[in-house]
């Protein structure tokens, strides 16, 4: 009986630190909007890069600035890029960088993706998918968590 009492308590204890854990919990969905993807990324060797606080056109060609509308003023007011870039170094046929979410809590933003590989037709292709996402504007450090891991956070991050 001293047993199952000891059990009991050890699972009333645990219960109770998920319950107080979830409570705690602060992250909260961000409203965004996809403004351009696609696998001709203008910048092919660079695995990450984002501009927390102004999105830097000069590291993009003219020609990708106006394929994907991204010299429109209306795209930056109250509002930010992020620019998540990734090449497929290994040929592995990585074609698309799936979104999964964004949460935020009072210090930083948290940016969930998966990177995919839907066409199974150009797998010895060497890609560089990449997607552009409009957010709030804000000056929180950013988390990049890509396939369940952590790549890095900062107010501007470049990642090779």
């Amino acid at each position: 009986m001293k047993n199952r009492m000891l059990l009991f308590s050890c699972l009333i204890g645990i219960v109770f630190s998920c319950k107080v854990f979830s409570q705690n919990d602060t992250l909260s969905a961000v409203d965004y909007k996809i403004i351009a993807h696609g696998t001709d990324s203008p910048i092919p060797n660079l695995q990450i890069v984002c501009f927390n606080k102004y999105f830097n056109k000069d590291y993009l060609s003219a020609d990708f600035r106006k394929k994907y509308n991204l010299d429109e003023e209306t795209l930056y007011k109250k509002k930010m890029l992020v620019q998540i870039f990734h090449s497929d170094k290994d040929k592995k046929g990585l074609d698309k960088i799936d979104l999964v979410g964004i949460e935020e809590d009072d210090k930083e933003f948290v940016i969930k993706y998966n990177i995919v590989n839907t066409n199974p037709d150009n797998d010895d292709s060497q890609l560089s998918p990449f997607l552009i996402i409009q957010v709030p504007k804000s000056k929180k450090k950013i988390k990049f968590i890509a396939d369940g891991v952590e790549l890095g956070q900062g107010t501007e991050v470049y990642v090779d």
